[in-house]
C-alpha cells in the first residue's frame, strides 16, 4: 500500500545501459527511481535514463562533492508530492503544427525547473492573425491544474529564426540512443542537427582548422614550454609542457604539469609530479561534529542525555544535567531540545543534511514537553551560547 522509492548508486562499468533503462521503465507504475552517478566514470545516459523512466531525479557526485546533501535532497523529493500528468496542447492556425524537441517531462519535483523546446512547422501566417497558444495541464496529488499562454507566430524585427543551441542539445540528448540501434535515417538526422547547430554529439567532434586555407591542421607534434608565475610562497618556477596533436582527427592535447590544468574543448590528461619536499604527512580524517550528533539520534527522533551527547555538543555531562530547567522535565526531552538548538546554532550551513531528522525530533519533543518547552529552549540557548527563536518548535 506504499509507493516504492528506489535509490540506485552507480560508479560506471555498466555495459547494458539500454536494457537497464527498459527494465526500470517496465516497472514504472510500481516505483519511482532516484539515480546517483558517483565519480567521473558514471554513465550520464544511464543515470538520467533510469531516473526519467521511473519519474525520479538524477544526481552526480564528482570531485570534492559531498554525497550527503545530494542524497538527502532526493530523499526529500521522494517524500513530497510531485507534479505528474504533464501534457501540452497547442492552439495553432490551420496548416501549422508543433513538435517537441526531445521527450517532455513526466514528473517535476518541488524546487525543480523544467525547460521544454518545441519546433513550429507549417505555412507562414499573415501578421494580423499570427498568434498561437499552448495549454499546460498537470496534476498535484488529486488536483488538476491548467495554465494557458499566447505567443506571436511572427518573428520580431531583426530576429532570426535560427535553431537554438539549447533546443538542439535537448533534441540530441533524446536521439543519441538511435545512433547505435536506430536506422540510417535516424543517424543522419542526429548528424545534421549537430552540424547545423554547432552542438557536439557522438558522431561529431571539433578539429583544428587553418582558417586561411580552410583545411584541417596537419603536421608533427610541437612541444612548447610555458613558464608560469610563482604559486604562493614556494620558490619554485613551474612550467607546462604541452604536445599538440596536429591532425584531421578530433583535437587532442597531452599535458605534463606540476599543477592541474583545465582546457576547453580539448581532451587533456594531467600527470602531476610534485617535489618530495612539498609533501605533507597524511592526516586521518576526523569525524565531523554534525555526524557525531546525528549518529546518536534514536529511531523515534529523540536523543538520550548521556556522556556521548554532551561530548558531541561540546559541553560537560555535569553542565548538561545540571542546567535542566526543572526536575519534572524528562531527560530525553531536555537532550532533544539541546540537540535541535545545536543544529540550528552550530550547523546552519548544513541544513540540507539535518532538516528531515530535525523535523522528526521537533514532532517528538512537542508531544512530550508540554508547557515546559519554552523553559527548555531558554535554558538550552544559555548553555550552548545560541539565540534560537521559539518558532523552531512551533511556539
Amino acid at each position: 500500500g506504499h509507493p516504492r522509492q528506489l535509490f540506485v548508486f552507480t560508479d560506471g562499468e555498466v555495459a547494458n545501459t539500454q536494457n537497464v533503462i527498459a527494465e526500470v521503465q517496465r516497472h514504472q507504475g510500481a516505483h519511482r527511481c532516484f539515480a546517483f552517478g558517483i565519480g567521473e566514470g558514471a554513465s550520464t545516459a544511464l543515470v538520467k535514463g533510469i531516473a526519467r523512466a521511473a519519474g525520479g531525479s538524477a544526481e552526480f557526485i564528482t570531485g570534492q562533492d559531498r554525497m550527503q546533501p545530494k542524497v538527502l535532497q532526493s530523499l526529500k523529493r521522494a517524500l513530497q508530492p510531485a507534479v505528474t500528468g504533464i501534457s501540452l496542447s497547442w492552439d495553432l492556425p490551420p496548416g501549422m503544427e508543433a513538435a517537441l524537441l526531445g521527450r517532455g517531462p513526466e514528473v517535476i519535483f518541488p524546487g525543480q525547473r523544467c525547460l521544454v523546446y518545441a519546433q513550429l512547422r507549417g505555412q507562414p501566417q499573415p501578421p494580423d492573425t499570427a498568434v498561437g497558444g499552448v495549454t499546460l495541464q498537470y496534476r498535484i496529488q488529486d488536483q488538476t491544474y491548467k495554465e494557458k499562454l499566447q505567443f506571436p507566430l511572427q518573428p520580431q524585427d531583426g530576429e532570426r529564426l535560427a535553431r537554438s543551441p539549447l533546443a538542439a542539445k535537448s533534441l540530441l540528448a533524446g536521439s543519441e540512443g538511435a545512433v547505435d540501434t536506430g536506422s540510417e535515417r535516424d543517424r543522419r538526422r542526429v548528424l545534421e542537427t549537430s552540424l547545423s547547430s554547432g552542438v557536439v554529439c557522438s558522431l561529431t567532434a571539433y578539429v583544428g582548422v587553418d582558417t586561411e586555407r580552410g583545411q584541417p591542421v596537419q603536421g608533427p607534434l610541437v612541444r612548447r614550454d610555458i613558464p608560469l608565475a610563482d604559486f604562493g610562497t614556494a620558490p619554485h618556477m613551474y612550467s607546462r609542457q604541452c604536445l599538440m596533436a596536429n591532425s584531421s582527427a578530433p583535437m587532442a592535447m597531452y599535458c605534463s604539469s606540476s599543477v592541474p590544468m583545465a582546457l576547453d574543448l580539448v581532451a587533456c590528461s594531467a600527470a602531476c609530479d610534485f617535489d618530495d619536499s612539498l609533501d605533507e604527512p597524511e592526516q586521518a580524517l576526523e569525524e565531523s561534529p554534525l555526524l557525531r550528533l546525528v549518529s546518536l539520534q534514536n529511531a523515534d527522533g529523540s536523543w538520550d542525555l548521556d556522556p556521548r551527547l554532551a561530548a558531541a555538543l561540546g559541553v560537560s555531562e555535569a553542565d548538561a544535567r545540571g542546567r535542566m530547567p526543572c526536575k519534572d522535565v524528562a531527560p530525553g526531552v531536555w537532550a532533544t531540545v539541546l540537540a535541535v538548538v545545536w543544529l540550528h546554532g552550530r550547523a546552519a550551513g548544513q541544513r540540507d543534511e539535518w532538516e528531515l531528522l530535525e523535523a522528526k525530533a521537533v514532532v517528538w519533543v512537542r508531544g512530550r514537553a508540554g508547557p515546559r518547552l519554552s523553559e527548555c529552549l531558554e535554558a538550552a540557548n544559555i548553555l550552548l551560547g545560541c539565540s534560537i527563536g521559539p518558532a523552531v518548535f512551533g511556539l
